[in-house]
């Protein structure tokens, strides 16, 4: 059985407070992976998670693949909510 498999495997952020995200997207048959590709996005300090996560799964709804999940979502927000701090914020705002 073949199954596409969505799955956000590295969070890190930059100097700036920028949030950058790689999401594997994978193909799997009864287990065994077959195949995988990256995809890719940053969330700027301030920036609304929620569209840019609305355009992210938008984009892989047209490869025909799995949303990124509530999980992982939830992850990255709470890496935003550590590394966004009013002064983050502000000084990113002002470059």
């Amino acid at each position: 059985m073949i199954t596409k498999k969505t799955e956000v495997n590295q969070i890190e952020v930059t100097q700036n407070g920028t949030v950058q995200i790689r999401i594997k997207l994978s193909v799997l048959e009864n287990g065994v992976e077959l195949n995988s590709a990256w995809h890719r996005t940053a969330f700027y300090p301030g920036c609304d998670i929620d569209a840019q996560f609305s355009s992210v799964n938008a984009n892989l709804a047209s490869m025909q693949r799995e949303p990124v999940s509530i999980a992982d979502i939830d992850k990255v927000k709470a890496h935003c909510t550590l590394a966004w701090t009013p002064q983050v914020i502000a000084a990113y705002q002002a470059m």
